[in-house]
């Protein structure tokens, strides 16, 4: 894996180039793609030559940096299985596989799989029919993927389609955003813990609840039925405790939270969790809470600025687990600063030891804007190969514990190019987690930064589905100066409210 600041992409006959710019992606991490740049010694180059024959798809790639130079082809024919452009994403993927196994020495353990969400190509697999063991065999011959990624998209396919096989067709859910914390982690790019920030709370929080009114009046209007409501942030619990009540009662008014099939309370940082804001949480009907170590290694919650230490996380799971909530979430991540595989294996061994119903392991993803990526302090270099061994042994006790992998995705930049899975105990899976990542419902968006996804799915349309995002403004300042102007809309501009561009998009009037 190199590191660069930009790369060139050439790119002769058709060849989708944002799929191109993905490819690259894995092995170039953060790479911005430049328009009229000259090539010079210290920027990679790739090339793709695609050409369509009568009877499949011919791509050549080829890498170059300085004076090194890789390259591959692959001719990949028409078939039942593939699509033509399945076809032909996949002989371009095997090329510049097999041109980066050369130049770099190894194959990504995702192979040639670019998406946010690794096991979908194993459902659509599953769902064809195709089985468990061809369809490990299709993702690790076809795909290039690593044995035991073929096995986890497998399994992570396998309980996503058991757990939806009967979901409610006429369910949606709702994310309500708190986009606050108390400080901010080296590794964050948000800014959403400066003084300034916080003290826009009260403001804030009179406009959500407005929205939020607004949102489940707009879904009752639709006709559909709320399943699950996930409160997300930032760190919700940075809420106090008469904030977060007022909060709750106002979702509690608005929909029956008893007949809820889930309502996750996102709280986070141990330093933000108290007796009261759980026990009001119970009382309001939360079903679902999240406490997140990150990891239980004191000096390297230093390293990412973390306000906390590992006995303030013991202490905070034991109110959670006191106040009674069905469902407890803990959060840890790999390839942290000053992280080791002993540091973050005793990690997951101690929170496997207080056998929380669901246990979320995430892969440290660069972000520009943290402080960690920022150009004037020591960089950091991540351990690929440590991160590799620590998914794969969590992968291993997690399984050796009774947990199943239930959901899955990835994130540009994420360090060795790995995943984030969600574990959980049978029974106790996270569906707002699963409807979020393979959209399967519509989720209605409340707050700063959050998008309503509406969809529609209908055998009769153009791949069976049809989709639509509303996004609310982005941080709390622009959200607090326009979000009543986006409820209302503005007749005199032509701009139809939040209420009338859902409805319109299910052609309800």
């Amino acid at each position: 894996m190199h590191e660069v600041l930009y790369m060139i992409l050439n790119i002769q006959g058709n060849l989708n180039r944002y799929y191109a710019q993905t490819l690259c992606l894995i092995y170039f991490p953060g790479a911005k793609f430049g328009e009229n740049e000259v090539e010079r010694a210290d920027v990679p180059v790739v090339d793709f030559v695609v050409v369509d024959r009568e009877d499949g798809i011919y791509s050549h790639a080829t890498i170059r940096l300085g004076e090194k130079k890789c390259a591959a082809e692959c001719f990949v024919p028409f078939s039942e299985i593939f699509p033509k452009e399945r076809v032909r994403k996949m002989a371009s993927g095997h090329a510049m596989t097999l041109a980066a196994k050369e130049f770099f020495g190894y194959i990504s353990p995702w192979g040639l799989l670019t998406g946010v969400r690794p096991a979908k190509v194993a459902a659509q697999y599953l769902e064809d029919g195709y089985g468990v063991m061809k369809t490990r065999k299709l993702l690790a011959t076809e795909y290039f993927l690593n044995p035991k990624k073929a096995f986890l998209a497998t399994a992570v396919a396998q309980n996503e389609l058991k757990l939806t096989k009967e979901m409610d067709p006429n369910g949606c859910s709702v994310y309500i955003s708190i986009p606050f914390c108390p400080t901010r982690c080296a590794y964050c790019s948000f800014v959403s813990a400066s003084q300034k920030m916080l003290s826009m709370l009260d403001d804030y929080l009179v406009l959500l609840l407005r929205d939020i009114k607004n949102v489940f009046a707009t879904i009752k209007a639709l006709g559909k039925r709320v399943v699950t409501v996930y409160i997300g942030g930032g760190t919700p619990t940075t809420l106090s405790a008469r904030q977060l009540k007022k909060l709750l009662s106002t979702v509690a008014a608005c929909t029956d939270v008893s007949a809820l099939d889930e309502f996750t309370l996102e709280a986070g940082r141990p330093d933000t969790i108290t007796e009261e804001k759980l026990r009001i949480a119970k009382e309001y009907g939360v079903t679902r809470v999240s406490v997140n170590p990150q990891t239980l290694a004191d000096d390297v919650l230093e390293n990412i600025g973390r306000r906390h230490n590992a006995d303030d996380f013991f202490r905070a799971y034991a109110l959670a687990e006191a106040s009674g909530i069905r469902d407890i979430n803990t959060d840890l991540i790999v390839g942290l600063p000053g992280d080791s595989f002993k540091k973050f294996s005793s990690s997951l061994e101690r929170i496997v030891a207080l056998d929380p119903t669901n246990i979320t392991v995430h892969t440290f993803c660069f972000k520009r804007a943290a402080a960690l990526s920022r150009p004037d302090g020591d960089p950091f270099v991540p351990d690929v190969p440590m991160a590799a061994k620590c998914i794969q042994y969590s992968q291993l006790m997690l399984s050796n514990a009774s947990y199943k992998p239930y959901y899955m995705y990835r994130q540009k930049n994420a360090v060795g190019n790995l995943e984030n899975v969600g574990y959980a105990k049978v029974g106790s899976e996270c569906m707002y987690n699963i409807y979020m990542m393979e959209e399967l419902h519509s989720i209605f968006g409340a707050g700063a930064g959050a998008v309503t996804k509406l969809v529609e799915r209908d055998p009769s349309l153009d791949g069976g589905l049809r989709m639509k995002r509303i996004f609310s403004p982005k941080y709390p300042y622009e959200y607090i100066r326009d979000i009543e102007k986006i409820l209302r809309g503005d007749a005199e501009e032509g701009i139809p409210s939040y209420k009338e561009k859902v409805l319109d998009f299910f052609d309800r009037k």
